[in-house]
């Protein structure tokens, strides 16, 4: 395996931009992660309420409740 000595190291050079363009870039960072935060809580609130959702509608099928509903609903059309 090669080894990495210091005249190698200094052979490359990185840019990196002055501090003040930095802390700009952390502030923008800090925001975006802020709001996907804001949003995984929003996700985390849908999926639970689809699972909640899921739940009932089995529930009502398993009853028979929603055949009966159809059944209403074809009569009230039909009126």
């Amino acid at each position: 395996m090669p080894k990495v000595n210091r005249d190698h190291l200094f052979q490359y050079s990185v840019f990196l931009p002055d501090v003040s363009e930095q802390k700009i870039i952390a502030e923008q960072l800090d925001a975006i992660a802020i709001e996907s935060q804001r949003l995984e809580v929003i996700y985390q609130q849908k999926l639970s309420s689809l699972k909640e959702f899921k739940q009932s509608l089995l529930q009502k099928a398993f009853s028979g409740e929603l055949t009966a509903e159809a059944d209403e609903l074809k009569e009230e059309a039909v009126a």
